[in-house]
Order: C-alpha cells, then sequence, then structure tokens
C-alpha cells in the first residue's frame, strides 16, 4: 500500500463514491494523514469557489413565464421561469469528477478547477450549470442527456470571443419550442468584455421527458421566430424524437443539451 491514497480515490471520498467500507478505510487514513487529510479539504474549497462563481437564486412562488404563456393551450407546461427573491449561494458542496490528477512521487499535484464548458469555436465557448436543488451544482454534459432532480433549475453561460449575438430555447419531447433568452425579438447582445458571463435568473423546467436545450452565438442579430422555425425543422427531420436533433440550421455557433426531466 503506497504511503498516501490517490488524487482520484480522495476524489471519491469527497463525492460521496466510494463504497461504504472503503469509504470508511480512506477516511480514517486522511483524518491521520497530513497529506491526505489537506488534499482532501483542498477538494471542498476548490468546489466552494465554484459553487460560489453562480449562485443559484431562491424564487418567488408563482411567478412563472412559460406557463403563463402556454395556459391557453390545455396542456402540461414545461418551462418554468421565475425571478429571484434574493441571491444566496448554494449550501452544499460536491466534486465534480474529471480525471485524476497527476502524482509525482507520491504526492498529489496541485488541485486544478473542474474542467467546463464546451469549446465551440476559437475562444468561445458555452456552458449550462445546474444548481438549486438538494443535489450540489454540476455542470451538463453535452455528450450524453444529463438527468435532472426535482426542483432543480439551470443556468446558461457564454464566452462570446469574436460573436456579438447570443440567443438560447428549448424543445421538449413533444417539439414544442420555447424561446429562453429572449423570449421574443431578436437576439441579445452579448455582454462587453473578455471572459464568460452568464444570461439573467435561472430556468426550471417542470412536466417530464427530454428537453433539448440550444444557445446559439452569432455574428448578426437572429430573430427567435426564425431560430424557432429551425428547432421545429430540425425536430421534424430527426423523425420527432428531440434527443437525435441535429444543429439547427442557422449562420453562427451553436451548443446543445439535452436534458431528463424527473
Amino acid at each position: 500500500m503506497s504511503a498516501h491514497e490517490s488524487s482520484w480515490t480522495l476524489r471519491r471520498l469527497h463525492a460521496g463514491e466510494l463504497p461504504a467500507q472503503e469509504a470508511q478505510r480512506v477516511q480514517a487514513h486522511a483524518e491521520a494523514c497530513e497529506a491526505c487529510g489537506a488534499a482532501l479539504r483542498s477538494f471542498a474549497d476548490a468546489q466552494a469557489a465554484f459553487e460560489a462563481e453562480v449562485p443559484f437564486e431562491r424564487f418567488e412562488a408563482g411567478v412563472e413565464r412559460a406557463r403563463a404563456r402556454q395556459a391557453s393551450k390545455d396542456q402540461a407546461t414545461r418551462a418554468q421561469w421565475v425571478r429571484p427573491l434574493m441571491a444566496v449561494a448554494a449550501s452544499v458542496l460536491v466534486l465534480v469528477l474529471a480525471r485524476p490528477l497527476l502524482e509525482t512521487g507520491g504526492r498529489t499535484a496541485p488541485i486544478q478547477p473542474p474542467v467546463t464548458g464546451n469549446r465551440i469555436k476559437g475562444g468561445a465557448g458555452a456552458e449550462l450549470r445546474i444548481g438549486g436543488g438538494v443535489e450540489p451544482q454540476r455542470v451538463a454534459s453535452t455528450e450524453a442527456p444529463e438527468a435532472l432532480q426535482p426542483g432543480e433549475r439551470v443556468r446558461l453561460g457564454y464566452t462570446a470571443d469574436a460573436y456579438r449575438y447570443v440567443a438560447a430555447l428549448s424543445v421538449d419531447a413533444q417539439g414544442e419550442v420555447t424561446p429562453l433568452y429572449p423570449e421574443s425579438g431578436d437576439s441579445l447582445a452579448v455582454e462587453p468584455g473578455a471572459g464568460q458571463h452568464w444570461l439573467p435568473e435561472s430556468v426550471e423546467f417542470t412536466g417530464a421527458g427530454a428537453e433539448r436545450v440550444v444557445l446559439v452565438l452569432t455574428d448578426a442579430p437572429v430573430s427567435m421566430d426564425a431560430l424557432s422555425d429551425a428547432a421545429r425543422k430540425a425536430f421534424v427531420a430527426a423523425g420527432r424524437d428531440v434527443t437525435r436533433m441535429a444543429p439547427l440550421g442557422v449562420a453562427g455557433a451553436q451548443t446543445q443539451w439535452i436534458l431528463q426531466k424527473p
């Protein structure tokens, strides 16, 4: 047995992914070993910074923009929008697991922040972050569906690079398109300055089944009607299977995520 537990093992302990017997053993070792204990504490510190970077809000009950928009259609509401009562940081911590850290001579390498987002062109990128429920915050993958837990909300972030406009919408399993940012009109001008920016507020999706979220960065403004029409066409072209939709037929760069609602 090595003098220290591996970074990956300590990360799994922090994330609650070790079997009970192994977790007890590793926890006992970390409490007795200064190096492993420090590494374990550093994971909590890194996650605290991750959580504080994009706080999820508490929300006033009953404020549902999408539900009001769909009320006349006699169908289940899918996207529930709520406005913040006050901003608070998340109260729980968890590690977003990535590749194990490099190790040299039994010592763990410096802790790196979680790898997040999705690069789409040059310095452009997009990120969908999930939080606000009983589970800790996490960044949704673009490679596989992401399961939502009851009460969880999402926030959308982007790095515009040379792009000048941003828009986002969602498509549910029935092909219903909901413009998210903005609700109508043309796409939004990106925030000034380099680095990542966050679209305002959070979105809570209600109902069940798959929901595809699409964020589009463009050089020129594009109407939400045109984006919604492109989304409907992509849905039909995919055999009305929202999980198999191709990128929307619009100019610019886009990132898509599939969320599985509870």
